[in-house]
């Protein structure tokens, strides 16, 4: 009985062990993406800085415009109107 014992626990600390490993592995990997993301913003942060000044305040007029019901309504209708695409019949 203590043998059968002492072999599972050292099976279940192998398993552990080549669980914590695969963990260790995927936790590297996601680290170095996070980190070549990083880089990637650094690099062109002012460039996003920039855009975003100039965008964020454009975006939020729009949203203010599309918040009223009937702007809203009729959006789908002018898109496809912009598009020649006419209403599907069923």
């Amino acid at each position: 009985m203590l043998a059968y014992a002492g072999l599972q626990t050292w099976r279940a600390y192998r398993a552990v062990g080549r669980r914590a490993a695969h963990l260790s592995h995927y936790a590297y990997e996601e680290a170095a993406a996070l980190q070549a993301v990083a880089l990637r913003l650094n690099e062109h942060g002012f460039a996003l800085q920039a855009t975003s000044a100039l965008l964020f305040p454009r975006l939020q007029e729009l949203s203010i415009l599309l918040e009223q019901p009937l702007i809203a309504a009729a959006v789908p209708w002018l898109l496809r109107r912009l598009l020649a695409r006419p209403f599907k019949k069923r």
